[in-house]
């Protein structure tokens, strides 16, 4: 929910990046404004060891505002300003509420929009209603269908993807605060309600991410005092989920949505997307064509547009986060992502070991598993709808953790 108040013209009409290109006026930051005059303390420019995370992100967007190669300038200062509404929000709320009250409210929050997107799933596409698909996002009806190849829920977000994402993060959620004992059964309840509206979504990688999630969280928290990576993990905690994956995909009642869609389309298309990524990695290896501008690029590139002749190539966002993170920000914004991945999981799993922050911690595992995973075939963990609940949970978990 927010107010456009600029859009910058651009060549990809679609968007320049993962994120939109236009300037919003979003709650968090009608909020962020109400408590600075509202708040006594305002330690909003206050300095946090365990926020370094944001400050490296901010640093490659100014880096990206300096790129040669960044053909969208204000696409990336529109990513800057959605970031920063969002921290603005969270710390300046963080202030006057407890770790018990952030749980409480993100469970409560989570609850509502979970069961609402399961009503929604059930409507359609268990039932056919289709009218509930543009009730939240123009366009939903369309991607609903997936342009007519396969139906699939998208509760209040434009595709299937994105739904399945969300739902995804959500039931890592549910199911850290299961494993905590933290209302255990109705965590147990929306966990399953969650699961049912992954179904829905027919979304291949939400399948296969979600059953990965589930056994590496577990696996995680009874061994989080033992070594992360051990003959053990292999044998309890990667192989099981391998071996219900293969499963789901070859044996299962879902094993058509594998095999017998239009699933080689879609790997070829990712394919062909992952190639351009590639390739606008070589024309900028060390600091990339700039944060949310990837699309605008390939647009702005006559050569590139010649060579693809394909629209869906040309007006999408790569179907690779990875690669898009590289493509994007070149080799220090890669390197700095992987660096976050491994150096998140071992800190969530050392406040596990020592029973600190466990809610979060669990969900900051899963969560990072997540966009792994998704990560590898989608761009959904960068859109609009999914990147501020990434922001919500590193910055709750760092703040509550203890260091590295």
């Amino acid at each position: 929910m927010s107010i456009p108040v600029f859009t910058p013209l651009y060549t990809s009409y679609d968007g320049t990046g993962t994120f939109t290109s236009k300037i919003f006026i979003t709650i968090p930051l009608m909020a962020s404004v109400a408590l600075l005059f509202i708040q006594k303390h305002k330690s909003i420019i206050t300095y946090y060891k365990n926020e370094r995370w944001i400050y490296a992100i901010l640093a490659l967007v100014v880096i990206s505002i300096c790129n040669p190669y960044n053909f969208a300038k204000l696409a990336s200062i529109a990513f800057a300003i959605t970031m920063l509404s969002y921290v603005c929000f969270f710390k300046l709320v963080s202030n006057y509420i407890t770790p018990a009250e952030v749980v409480k409210a993100v469970f409560a929050s989570f609850m509502f929009l979970c069961v609402l997107q399961f009503i929604l799933a059930l409507l359609y596409p268990l039932m056919g209603v289709s009218f509930v698909t543009t009730l939240f996002q123009a366009g939903g009806e369309e991607w609903s269908t997936r342009e007519g190849t396969r139906a699939g829920a998208i509760g209040v977000f434009v595709t299937p993807a994105n739904l399945g994402l969300y739902t995804t993060i959500a039931s890592t959620f549910f199911f850290a605060t299961y494993l905590s004992n933290y209302r255990k059964t109705l965590s147990l309840i929306l966990l399953f309600a969650s699961a049912a509206t992954i179904i829905l979504t027919f979304s291949r990688t939400s399948y296969i991410t979600l059953v990965f999630v589930l056994f590496i969280v577990f696996f995680i928290y009874r061994n989080s005092d033992k070594a992360l990576f051990s003959i053990k993990t292999v044998f309890l905690g990667i192989l099981p989920a391998l071996l219900v994956v293969y499963w789901l995909i070859f044996y299962s009642p879902l094993s058509d949505v594998f095999l017998k869609t239009d699933a080689d389309d879609m790997y070829q298309a990712r394919l062909d997307h992952w190639l351009i990524g590639l390739e606008i990695f070589k024309r900028s290896p060390i600091i990339g064509v700039g944060v949310n501008t990837h699309v605008e690029y390939i647009n702005h590139s006559i050569s590139f547009v010649k060579e693809i002749h394909n629209k869906f190539l040309s007006s999408n966002p790569i179907h690779n986060t990875h690669i898009i993170i590289m493509a994007e920000t070149g080799i220090i914004g890669f390197i700095a992502w992987i660096y976050f991945i491994f150096s998140s999981i071992i800190k969530a799993k050392k406040n596990l070991a020592i029973n600190n922050n466990v809610i979060f911690s669990l969900t900051q595992i899963g969560l990072i598993i997540t966009f792994v995973i998704y990560g590898f075939t989608d761009w959904a963990p960068l859109s609009n709808s999914t990147f501020p609940i990434f922001l919500l949970f590193n910055y709750f978990n760092n703040k509550y953790s203890v260091g590295l």
